[in-house]
């Protein structure tokens, strides 16, 4: 017993450890180095594939406690490699990872929680309503929007908005950073970057704070979560919602994963179509 409490509590002060350098900066602060992210009972395709993403392991711990186990991994990214700072659908579908329990959220996509006048499936006309711009920025969108429709991406793009370089920043008030991602110009997936956030005694306190804000189901309900851990993940019918508390700042991504079986369906049509026309 007194074994499993050392090594519990070890693990702890790892992930504690490295939350400190994993922080999103303040204003004053020098521009970070590295990127952190926590992943929970990763299978081996997972990390995998993040590696390829320029993801690497920073620290891993798993235990046995009375009450059960647990397993994570910490993986970093260095601001060196291309898609630093960035967040692609690959990076949403841990979700999937925890099968032991099944999830009883039941809402559907349009259901699914608005943050800040942003949602899942508004079209492109209407977010970039939301952050106006013109000029090089406004040329920049349109380019992105027409590549999105062409080899390698079908149909998906990525955006990401510092809401305080836009006239409507006094909406995100307590938010540094907005990345969403858009297939066929509509948004399936939200990722929102709370900074300077108050400091909770434990990460499940936050979860209920966001729970009753967006009518969510209690943490309990949520598979693999727990009141102690940094990231929870609750797949729904029409969405997946996923929470990762740091210190000093919390991140929420909402994602329509359904687009995923549409973005593969055109891979394999597309490749299957430069099969047929190839000739030795």
């Amino acid at each position: 017993m007194k074994v499993r409490i050392c090594l519990v509590a070890l693990c702890f002060l790892i992930f504690h450890c490295f939350a400190a350098y994993g922080q999103t900066p303040k204003k004053d602060d020098r521009p970070a180095e590295w990127e952190y992210k926590q992943v929970n009972y990763p299978s081996d395709e997972y990390l995998n594939h993040s590696a390829k993403d320029g993801w690497e392991v920073a620290a891993a711990a798993g235990g046995a406690s009375d009450s059960g186990g647990f397993y994570w991994v910490i993986l970093k990214r260095s601001k060196s490699h291309p898609l630093f700072g960035t967040q692609t659908h690959e990076f949403l579908l841990p979700a999937r990872l925890i099968p032991y329990q099944k999830s009883k959220c039941k809402l559907t996509l349009a259901q699914a929680p608005v943050i800040r006048g942003l949602r899942l499936g508004m079209n492109s006309d209407e977010l970039f309503a939301i952050f106006p711009t013109n000029g090089p920025e406004e040329s920049d969108r349109v380019q992105q929007l027409k590549n999105a429709e062409l080899y390698p991406n079908y149909g998906y793009a990525s955006f990401q908005f510092n809401p305080s370089n836009y006239a409507t920043k006094d909406r995100f008030t307590g938010i540094g950073r907005l990345t969403l991602g858009l297939f066929d110009r509509k948004v399936v997936s939200i990722s929102v970057d709370y900074w300077n956030t108050p400091q909770f005694d434990r990460p499940g306190q936050a979860m209920e704070i966001i729970n009753r804000q967006f009518g969510l189901p209690e943490l309990k309900d949520w598979p693999g979560s727990s009141e102690y851990l940094s990231y929870a993940s609750l797949p729904c019918d029409g969405f997946t919602f996923q929470v990762y508390s740091g210190s000093g700042s919390i991140s929420i991504s909402l994602t329509d994963l359904a687009y995923i079986k549409i973005a593969d369906e055109r891979k394999k049509a597309d490749l299957a179509k430069k099969l047929g026309d190839f000739k030795f």
